[in-house]
């Protein structure tokens, strides 16, 4: 069997050598090529060509969608710096571009809680895009780690979020690169405000009875006694200058009781005005004793309601 492969291999290595082309010697004339690569090279020194040398005309509007681009890409719009040293854009103001360098890498963190969807890299043969995360929870936080393999290159990566689209320009140089690199986002202002707003919209709903009266200007030092009937009230409370008596809503189906004042030393009963607004009393004047009262004789059913504040 060995001598079977080995005489199908001498086979194989005579036919490609017949058919192997010449080479042809080394002119000595001929200039020297440097293996040295240059902008738009591949990293093996092969040039990249990615231009066909020609350009289709373009329409007006086309002209003009592209100058509204480039006004937008060259837009002056300077970073400020953050903490560490972290160069903060700001989200869509213009063009973000990040300088990298051959021997380092760069790191673009996201708005924590932020999470990619897609990434696009203009030129993945040169420029290399990892993922990090940092932090859990609400404060996890995805990191683009960038590294470029050469100098003098320029591309672009376009991030798809659950939040938005990022487009970010990469310029490499031998020597000045961007450690790290975030995004300020003018719509967190506008965001928190909103946050805001919503939390004070609640917190006056729970504060607020349906008649429009604020809990905390409220007196419900009140407290009841006598028969436990079906409608009994469910809250009293006063403004200091009225009071306040609230029934269950199975009141409609039913009979009012009457509401009558009683004096705070003989207990002799006293008219009052009151009305009745909704599913409540309003009553004229702050009620330090009185009483509900309906049906008569053995059926009547009474609530005393007593104020424990000082008038």
């Amino acid at each position: 069997m060995k001598i079977v492969v080995a005489a199908l291999s001498a086979v194989w290595l005579t036919t490609q050598a017949f058919s192997a082309e010449v080479v042809p010697a080394i002119d000595p004339s001929a200039p020297v090529v440097s293996s040295t690569p240059r902008p738009g090279d591949q990293p093996d020194g092969v040039p990249l060509n990615m231009l066909s040398g020609r350009d289709l005309p373009l329409s007006r509007t086309q002209r003009q969608s592209v100058a509204l681009s480039k006004q937008w890409m060259t837009t002056r719009t300077p970073p400020a710096v953050g903490d560490n040293g972290v160069v903060i854009f700001t989200y869509g103001a213009a063009l973000p571009t990040v300088v990298c360098s051959p021997l380092h890498v760069c790191d673009v963190a996201l708005e924590p809680g932020e999470t990619i969807n897609d990434i696009h890299n203009g030129d993945r043969v040169r420029w290399r895009v990892y993922p990090a995360i940092t932090g859990s929870g609400p404060a996890k936080t995805t990191h683009l780690i960038i590294k470029a393999t050469d100098s003098a290159l320029t591309t672009n990566l376009n991030i798809s979020t659950d939040r938005r689209t990022y487009v970010i320009q990469l310029v490499s140089r031998r020597e000045d690169w961007m450690p790290l690199i975030s995004f300020a986002y003018p719509e967190d202002p506008q965001a928190q405000w909103s946050q805001y707003q919503e939390a004070q919209a609640k917190k006056a709903e729970a504060t607020t009875l349906a008649t429009g009266e604020n809990i905390a200007t409220l007196d419900f030092n009140f407290h009841m006694t006598g028969d436990h009937v079906s409608w009994r009230p469910v809250r009293i409370y006063s403004t200091g200058s009225k009071t306040y008596v609230q029934f269950p809503a199975s009141i409609a189906h039913g009979d009012l009781p009457t509401l009558v004042a009683l004096g705070s030393h003989d207990k002799a009963e006293q008219l009052v005005n009151y009305r009745m607004v909704g599913d409540r009393f309003e009553v004229d004047k702050l009620l330090t004793h009185a009483a509900l009262i309906r049906g008569v004789g053995r059926q009547q059913e009474r609530v005393d309601i007593l104020y424990d504040g000082k008038p």
